[in-house]
C-alpha cells in the first residue's frame, strides 16, 4: 500500500499530466462513440473506428484493442449483441497484420468488412433478425460506407498529426507518405460520394414515404366515394409504383390485431415506444398507415412492399458506386504494389550503388522511375567503371612500387639530416614520414633548397651504400619550405652506372696522356736494345767479356722493371672499380698518384711538390678512387698551365700541401695556372662544365671527383687564390666513417 503512492512519485509531473489529459480523451472519446448521429432515415454514425484506429497508430496494438472495446461497448446497448466489439477487435488485428505492408486503413477496412463484416451481417440479419434482403443489402452497404469514411478521416489525421519520439506528446507531422496519402484521399472521396449519394436516397425514401401517406388515405377516400356500399379491395397501388399494398378494414378496437394481420407491429401516428423511431429501417418495415376511418372501423394499409421497392432501387443505384469504391481500392492496390516494386528497385540501387555493384536492369512500372534509374544505372556504370580503371592504375601503382621501391611524396621537405614528407598510399592513404639520408649527401640536399624542380640522387641512412635513390619533387612553396608534390625511387643500377662512368673517364684520362705514356716507356726499350746489342756483342768477343755482359743483362732486367711498373700502374689505373673501400695510406696514394702523372709533368716541364705533413693513420677510403681525384686534378693544373704559357704568364709549379686537424685531413692542391674563368667560377663541378677547347676535355673529371667525394663524406671545393694567380683545389675527408653507419 506504500509502494504505490512511492511509485507515483517517482513519475514527473509533465507525464503524470500527460497521462491524465490522455485518460480524458478516452473517455471522451467513449462518450462520443455512446451517441448515434443520425443523418437520414436507416443511416447513422458511430465514431468509434475512428477512435480506436487512431489510438491504435498513436500509442501501438495494445491500446488499439483497448479502446476498440471500449468504444464499441454502447452498441450492445443499441442492438443487443457484442458483435460489433467482435468486428472491432478483428478490424485492429487486420490493420496490424498490414501494416508492415504499408496499407492504409481504409483500405483494410473495406477489404475487411466485404468479408467478415459481410459474413457477419448476412448471419446476424438473415438468421437472428428474420431481414429481408433489400434490407439486409443496405445495412451491409451502409455499415461497409460508414466504416470506410471514418477509416480515411483517420488515415488523414494520422498522417498530419503523429505522436513524438519521446513522451506522449503530439506534433504535425514534417513529411507525409505519398502511397498513403493518395490511398487515404481516393477512398475517402470515393467513400464520402457512395455516402452522400446514400443519404440522399435514404432521406428521399422518408420523404416519398410521408407523401405515399396521404396518397393512401386519398386513393381509400376515393374508392369509398365511388362505391360506399362496395368493400374496400384487398390491395389498393399508389402513384408512381408497381407493387400493391396489401388493405384491411378492421374494428377500431381491434386496430392493434388488424395491424398484426398485416405482419405490422405499429400503426403509424399511433404508440411511439421503444427505441425504433421515423428514422429507422425496422419502422417503415414494419408500420401500419391509418388510412381512414368509419365510425367504428378502421382501414390499415401496409407500405412494405412499397419500402422493400424503394430500398431495391437505393440498392441497385448504390451498387455501380459501390463496385466503382472496389475497384479503386484494387486499383490503389495495384498501384502500392506497383510503387512497393519501384521503390524496392530503388532500394537495389542504392544498395549496389554503395556496395559498388552493378545492379540488374530490371524495369520500374512506371516510365519515370525507369528514366530515373536508366541515369542512375549509366553513373552507377561510369563510376564503376572509373573504379576499376582507379583500382588497375592502383594495383599497377602497388606493382612499380613494389618493383622499384617507389614513394609517392606530398609536402616534401629537406630538413638538415632528414627527409619530411608525407608518403601517399592507396590503402593507408596519406602517412607522415620522416627518412634520415646518408651524411656524405646533406651538402648536395640543403643545395637544393629553394629549387622548384629538383632531381638528385642520395641514400638513406644506414642503407647499404649500393642502395642509391633518386628523389624528384616539383613545385616549390616558399611559405611552408616544401615541395607540393614528388617521388622517391629506388635505383638498383646507379651504383654500377657510376663505377662505369668512373671507369670511362679514366680511360678517357689515359687516352690523353698517351704520348706521355708512349715517352715514359720508350725511354726504357731503347736502353734494353742498346744494352742487349752490347751484351750479344761482348759475349761474341775472344775471350768473351763476361763481366760486362753481366752489367748489360742486370741494366736489361732494371728497364724491365721499370715498363713493367709502368704498365702495371697503368693498367691498375685503368681497371674498372668495384667501389669497395678498403684501409687506405692517403699520402702514400697521393705519391702514387703523382708518380703516375709525374712522367706527364716532366714532358710539360713542370714541377711537382708535395708537402706530407703530419703523420696519418690509414683511412676507409677507395683507393683507386682517391688516386683518380688527384690524377684528375693534376691533369687540369697541368693544362692550366699550359694554358698560361700560351697566354705569355710565367707558370710552372704545382703544390700538394696535406694536413690534419682534429675533425678531417685537408689535401690543397695548387698551381699557378690560368684558374677559373668568370663563367666557371660557381658551377665547376656541373657535368660538361669546362673551359678547355674542344677535344681537350668532356667536363667530366670534377663532376665524378665531386661524385666521389660525396660518396666518401668529404668536400671538395675549387677557387681562385687570393694571394697569387692560379687556383687551388681543396679536398677534406672526415676522421670519422660515416659511410660505416648501419
Amino acid at each position: 500500500m506504500i509502494a504505490l503512492p512511492r511509485a507515483i512519485a517517482l513519475i514527473p509531473p509533465a507525464r503524470i499530466a500527460a497521462i491524465a489529459l490522455w485518460l480524458v480523451a478516452l473517455a471522451g472519446a467513449v462518450w462520443l462513440s455512446s451517441s448515434r448521429f443520425v443523418v437520414a432515415p436507416g443511416f447513422e454514425f458511430y465514431l468509434g473506428p475512428l477512435f480506436y484506429l487512431v489510438a491504435y497508430r498513436w500509442f501501438g496494438l495494445r491500446w488499439g484493442l483497448v479502446t476498440a472495446v471500449l468504444t464499441m461497448a454502447p452498441s450492445i446497448l443499441w442492438w443487443g449483441h457484442g458483435y460489433s466489439i467482435l468486428l472491432a477487435v478483428g478490424h485492429v488485428l487486420a490493420v496490424a497484420w498490414s501494416r508492415p505492408r504499408q496499407i492504409s486503413f481504409s483500405t483494410v477496412t473495406l477489404f475487411y468488412q466485404l468479408s467478415f463484416g459481410t459474413l457477419v451481417a448476412v448471419l446476424l440479419f438473415r438468421f437472428s433478425y428474420n431481414s429481408p434482403m433489400e434490407v439486409t443489402a443496405l445495412l451491409l452497404l451502409r455499415k461497409i460506407l460508414c466504416e470506410v469514411t471514418l477509416a480515411g478521416i483517420a488515415d488523414i489525421v494520422t498522417l498530419l498529426i503523429v505522436r513524438r519520439a519521446a513522451g506522449l506528446g503530439l506534433e504535425r507531422a514534417r513529411t507525409l507518405s505519398l502511397q498513403l496519402s493518395l490511398n487515404a484521399v481516393v477512398s475517402l472521396a470515393v467513400s464520402g460520394a457512395a455516402t452522400l449519394f446514400l443519404i440522399g436516397n435514404l432521406t428521399n425514401v422518408r420523404d416519398r414515404l410521408t407523401i405515399v401517406e396521404d396518397q393512401i388515405q386519398t386513393v381509400v377516400a376515393d374508392t369509398r366515394a365511388s362505391a360506399p356500399a362496395a368493400p374496400l379491395p384487398p390491395h389498393i397501388r399508389v402513384a408512381g409504383s408497381a407493387v400493391e399494398l396489401p388493405l384491411i378494414v378492421v374494428p377500431t378496437r381491434d386496430i392493434a390485431a388488424g395491424a398484426k394481420q398485416l405482419g405490422c407491429t405499429r400503426t403509424d401516428r399511433g404508440d411511439q415506444g421503444g427505441p425504433d423511431d421515423r428514422n429507422t429501417f425496422t419502422y417503415w418495415l414494419r408500420v401500419c398507415v391509418v388510412a381512414g376511418r368509419d365510425g367504428e372501423r378502421t382501414v390499415l394499409v401496409s407500405p412494405r412492399p412499397l419500402v422493400l421497392e424503394s430500398f431495391g432501387e437505393i440498392f441497385t443505384g448504390l451498387s455501380p458506386l459501390m463496385a466503382y469504391l472496389v475497384l479503386v481500392e484494387l486499383a490503389l492496390f495495384g498501384f502500392r504494389r506497383a510503387l512497393g516494386r519501384s521503390m524496392r528497385l530503388w532500394d537495389s540501387a542504392v544498395h549496389s550503388f554503395a556496395a559498388r555493384q552493378r545492379f540488374p536492369r530490371d524495369e520500374a512500372p512506371f516510365i519515370e522511375s525507369n528514366a530515373v534509374l536508366n541515369m542512375l544505372r549509366q553513373a552507377t556504370d561510369d563510376y564503376l567503371d572509373a573504379d576499376e580503371e582507379r583500382e588497375r592504375l592502383a594495383r599497377t601503382v602497388d606493382e612499380l612500387r613494389t618493383a622499384i621501391d617507389l614513394r609517392l611524396l606530398s609536402g616534401l621537405r629537406i630538413e638538415d639530416d632528414a627527409l619530411r614528407f608525407l608518403e601517399l598510399t592507396p590503402g593507408a592513404g596519406a602517412c607522415q614520414r620522416v627518412v634520415p639520408f646518408n651524411p656524405a649527401d646533406r651538402s648536395t640536399l640543403i643545395s637544393l633548397r629553394g629549387t622548384n624542380d629538383i632531381m638528385a640522387e642520395l641514400r638513406l641512412a644506414g642503407s647499404d651504400s649500393q642502395h642509391w635513390f633518386l628523389l624528384l619533387a616539383h613545385d616549390y612553396d616558399a611559405e611552408t619550405s616544401e615541395w607540393r608534390f614528388g617521388c622517391l625511387v629506388r635505383l638498383r643500377a646507379a651504383q654500377a652506372m657510376q663505377t662505369k662512368m668512373l671507369h670511362n673517364a679514366r680511360l678517357i684520362e689515359l687516352g690523353g696522356m698517351a704520348s706521355a705514356l708512349s715517352h715514359e716507356l720508350r725511354q726504357p726499350l731503347f736502353t734494353i736494345s742498346l744494352a742487349a746489342e752490347n751484351g750479344a756483342t761482348m759475349l761474341q768477343r775472344d775471350p768473351p767479356a763476361c763481366d760486362r755482359a753481366g752489367e748489360k743483362f742486370t741494366r736489361i732486367l732494371e728497364q724491365v722493371a721499370r715498363a713493367s711498373a709502368i704498365i702495371e700502374r697503368t693498367s691498375a689505373y685503368a681497371r674498372e672499380e668495384r667501389g669497395d673501400r678498403e684501409p687506405t695510406d692517403l699520402v702514400q696514394a697521393i705519391h702514387d698518384a703523382a708518380r703516375f702523372m709525374r712522367p706527364v709533368l716532366q714532358n710539360r716541364g713542370i714541377d711537382l711538390t708535395i708537402v706530407p705533413g703530419p703523420q696519418i693513420e690509414p683511412m676507409m677510403l677507395p683507393r683507386i678512387g682517391i688516386e683518380q681525384i688527384i690524377v684528375n686534378a693534376l691533369q687540369n693544373a697541368a693544362d692550366a698551365i699550359e694554358q698560361a704559357r700560351a697566354e705569355q704568364l710565367t707558370a710552372g709549379a704545382i703544390r700538394i700541401d696535406i694536413t690534419k686537424t682534429a675533425h678531417h685531413v685537408a689535401v690543397a692542391i695548387r698551381d699557378d695556372g690560368t684558374g677559373l674563368v668568370d663563367d666557371l667560377a660557381d658551377s665547376p663541378f656541373d657535368a660538361f662544365s669546362t673551359s678547355k677547347p674542344s677535344g681537350k676535355g668532356t667536363g667530366l673529371g670534377l663532376f665524378i671527383c665531386r661524385q666521389i667525394v660525396d660518396e666518401i663524406g668529404g668536400t671538395i671545393t675549387l677557387a681562385n687564390n687570393d694571394d697569387a694567380v692560379g687556383a687551388t683545389l681543396t679536398l677534406t675527408f672526415p676522421l670519422s666513417h660515416p659511410w660505416r653507419l648501419t
